[in-house]
């Protein structure tokens, strides 16, 4: 296995077992464990660390073995900030370029979803769920799909918290917001299912919050929404300005 390989290999492995808590958030990490883990040599592992600490998952520490980042409510905030602003930007791109294969493809993933809801099956949930996530921000430029890939992977961890808390009326309120998306798609309403998107963070965002901190605020996202809102209403001001085309 070429180096370039070995690094990839690891970090992927790695980068799940994060996300998906078999790494429980402030666990201590191991090389020598983690390279008999992952079935590579300590030096790409390295990379593979230094990867995951510039995506945010792990941290390094002076004179200590590196961790799995714990859960923060300020990286949580930043995070969900992040996304309500990138996700939906992404979606509204991709919209005008979505093909048929797309929108089926939108359809089998919420099929999917619902299948294996059904039978409380959460890794397949998840599996499908990330799937027609990343579906949404297919039409974006790479570099824009690659960050919030990233974002998407420090939000897994935290939003897991609320998908095993869930309860039914709040699972069929997401079933009821990914089915309103792929409406908004089929009728090229890139707006409309950007909002819907929207709305469906800040609903995963202070749904975790309410669990991890009561009573906690997340400055961020408020400001990153009313920042959105703003832009909004001056877009609206501006159009009502502008002077009508004689008939």
């Amino acid at each position: 296995m070429s180096a370039p390989d070995a690094v990839e290999r690891a970090h992927a492995q790695l980068r799940r077992l994060i996300v998906q808590g078999e790494l429980a958030p402030g666990r201590e990490l191991s090389q020598v464990e983690l390279a008999r883990r992952t079935g590579v040599s300590t030096t790409p592992l390295r990379e593979a660390l230094r990867r995951l600490e510039a995506e945010g998952l792990v941290e390094s520490r002076h004179n200590r073995r590196p961790r799995v980042r714990p859960f923060d409510a300020q990286d949580l905030d930043s995070v969900y900030a992040a996304r309500v602003l990138l996700e939906p930007l992404a979606l509204r791109l991709t919209v005008p370029r979505l093909t048929a294969g797309d929108l089926s493809a939108l359809h089998e993933h919420l099929a999917a979803m619902r299948r294996v809801a059904a039978r409380a099956e959460i890794a397949s949930w998840e599996s499908a769920h990330g799937a027609f996530h990343r579906r949404l921000s297919s039409g974006a430029p790479a570099p824009l799909r690659e960050h919030i890939e990233t974002l998407m992977a420090r939000a897994d961890r935290y939003r897991r918290i609320a998908v095993h808390d869930d309860t039914a009326q709040g699972r069929a309120l997401g079933d009821e917001e990914h089915r309103a998306m792929i409406e908004a798609c089929e009728a090229g309403d890139a707006a409309r299912a950007a909002a819907v998107l929207r709305t469906q963070l800040v609903r995963s965002a202070r749904t975790v919050q309410a669990i991890l901190v009561p009573g906690g605020e997340l400055p961020a996202l408020e400001a990153a929404l009313e920042d959105i809102a703003g832009f909004e209403q001056r877009r609206t001001s501006s159009s009502a300005l502008l002077p009508r085309r004689p008939p």
